[in-house]
């Protein structure tokens, strides 16, 4: 079991005696969290929106200003930033599973995109059925988005977002597929402590990164790498409307963020809930044999 880091690092995964390194980001990605990219690139951007959780706070009048910044600052999958994040996996020579808010024409997606050591995106997909209000700013994923897993010299990655991880069927999909390693990428989520009924039980982050991402590694014999969303305070004011910002003390953490084993066993230990940073493992992907020859439950 490995230590958690605050400084970036890789995750190295060891197949036929070779160590490769695969990075993915904890928190909502910008063009600062490639180290090799020269601050005053990216500080001419506009930065990447993570996931809008106002959507879930807001009524309409109130939602119109924050959707229209959001989508001001979605992503183009042919952008001159989604380009520089491309040459910074080349530059490290890191494979990068990375969430986003994409524009297309004139509809955001849900997306998720792998990019390789050489730059290349080897996986791009949008996220099947938004959930609940999630519909009322993004569109639905084609039959293409059913492919989430790619064959790469480290193993077969693959990744989903948000409830698509619980989902029966693409994860039966993914296991058909031969996964060995699966990014489940969370959102905000907030604590059991602040739920009230009638919201369900499923809508919090312990359910998530206590049950289902630890199911998913069980029922598929996978690693799993399950990060969630960072928030600022600064950011959350921003994700609120003007008239309620001085409502807002503080920010949302990742100290959800796990790594499983295929068993389902934790393979670091939990942060703090306050924790930012990254998560380090050794991956051996032999360790899957040990909980396929048990169950597999697809060959």
């Amino acid at each position: 079991m490995r230590s958690l880091s605050r400084s970036p690092s890789n995750i190295l995964t060891k197949q036929g005696g070779r160590d490769v390194g695969l990075l993915h980001s904890l928190r909502p990605v910008s063009l600062m969290e490639f180290r090799k990219i020269p601050p005053s690139v990216a500080d001419r951007t506009k930065g990447i929106p993570g996931y809008p959780y106002w959507q879930w706070k807001v009524n309409f009048q109130d939602s119109l200003p924050l959707l229209k910044k959001y989508r001001m600052n979605s992503l183009r999958s042919d952008s001159d930033e989604m380009q520089r994040i491309r040459s910074a996996a080349r530059m490290n020579k890191i494979y990068v599973s990375m969430g986003y808010s994409e524009i297309d024409g004139h509809s955001l997606y849900m997306a998720q995109i792998i990019i390789d050591p050489r730059g290349d995106v080897i996986n791009h997909r949008r996220k099947i059925k938004p959930t609940h209000v999630e519909r009322l700013v993004f569109g639905e994923g084609t039959g293409d988005s059913l492919d989430s897993v790619v064959d790469t010299e480290i193993g077969k990655l693959g990744h989903l977002n948000c409830w698509e991880n619980m989902n029966p069927f693409l994860k039966a999909h993914a296991a058909a597929l031969g996964e060995q390693i699966h990014v489940a990428a969370w959102p905000v989520y907030p604590p059991a402590t602040t739920l009230k009924y009638p919201d369900p039980y499923t809508n919090i982050a312990e359910t998530q990164s206590e049950l289902v991402s630890p199911a998913y590694a069980i029922e598929t014999g996978t690693w799993v790498l399950a990060p969630f969303q960072v928030v600022s305070t600064e950011g959350a004011k921003l994700n609120t409307p003007e008239r309620l910002r001085d409502q807002v003390t503080e920010g949302m953490h990742s100290g959800y963020s796990r790594i499983y084993r295929p068993d389902g066993y934790r393979a670091v230990a939990d942060p703090d809930r306050e924790w930012e940073g990254l998560m380090i493992v050794d991956v051996d992907l032999d360790e899957a044999h040990l909980t396929k020859v048990i169950a597999d439950f697809v060959s």
